[in-house]
């Protein structure tokens, strides 16, 4: 059976070094990132150092020609914290999540499985903490409270031009809004309000999940929507027993079944924490 084409981006980053492990077998993969070193310093010689927000578009598309699925993970971050400047990297940030659809439209890729956040609709946290709301969907208005939320909901917008056939076909699209991609560390919280802690455990999402999401972004044939625009936003979350972020629809469209649950996982923490 042959193999589907992926072309990862920013395929040195932190998110990629959490799907490459379960990509490597199952994949033809192209692996590109802005540097051949991965976060440890070391040379990743698999690994085409590209810069795809600024280098020419005809240099570029032999890297998208022939290629069935891009995962996009790559981010530049923001080198200094006031407001100005993370508003000027975060609109690289959307620049160069265009060239990616763009290089894939024009080079005849079938999917985009980008990489957003949560933080795309990271105001509704608010009325969590003040218990007047108690989920929130994937096709609620994005309203972000920060830059870095405002560029993944722009990337989330954009994605949907490049879905809904205006620019001549569809180009497939979804977008997962990844939650809480790491283990939790409980000391992290011991000065915070308990409901601090209890968010993280609504959006933890487990390592062997993650990778089960993006499989599943990746392969299940038809995610066209009821009006035949192939669009979809996904929350990343685990399957737990507390939950605010909802994954009804990861379900339905892709099958998505996440096996772990944070309360499980870290129960002798919550016992601790939350007594």
């Amino acid at each position: 059976m042959t193999k589907l084409k992926v072309l990862v981006t920013g395929a040195n980053g932190y998110i990629a070094g959490l799907l490459l492990p379960a990509f490597r077998d199952r994949y033809d993969l192209r692996l590109v990132d802005i540097r051949q070193k991965n976060r440890h310093g070391e040379l990743a010689p698999a690994v085409v150092a590209a810069d795809l927000l600024n280098e020419d578009s005809a240099e570029l598309s032999g890297l998208f020609r022939g290629v069935d699925v891009v995962v996009h993970t790559a981010y530049i971050r923001p080198t200094e914290k006031d407001p100005q400047s993370s508003y000027d990297c975060e609109r690289k940030n959307v620049d160069l999540a265009q060239r990616v659809y763009q290089l894939a439209f024009d080079n005849g890729v079938r999917r985009v499985v980008c990489t957003s956040t949560n933080q795309a609709a990271k105001w509704y946290e608010q009325p969590y903490y003040a218990k007047l709301k108690d989920r929130v969907l994937p096709d609620e208005y994005p309203k972000p409270d920060n830059f870095y939320g405002w560029a993944k909901a722009a990337y989330e917008s954009l994605g949907f031009l490049y879905a809904c056939g205006s620019l001549g076909r569809k180009l497939e699209m979804i977008q997962l809004r990844i939650v809480v991609p790491r283990e939790i560390d409980a000391s992290r919280f011991k000065e915070l309000p308990p409901e601090r802690y209890v968010r993280d455990l609504t959006g933890y999402i487990s390592t062997q999940d993650l990778q089960q999401l993006y499989l599943r972004s990746i392969e299940t044939e038809s995610i066209a929507d009821e009006h035949g625009v192939p669009f979809h936003i996904f929350y990343g979350v685990s399957n737990n027993a507390r939950t605010f972020w909802s994954i009804s629809n990861a379900r339905k469209v892709i099958g998505y079944e996440p096996e772990d649950d944070s309360e499980q996982r870290f129960a002798a923490d919550i016992a601790q924490m939350l007594k």
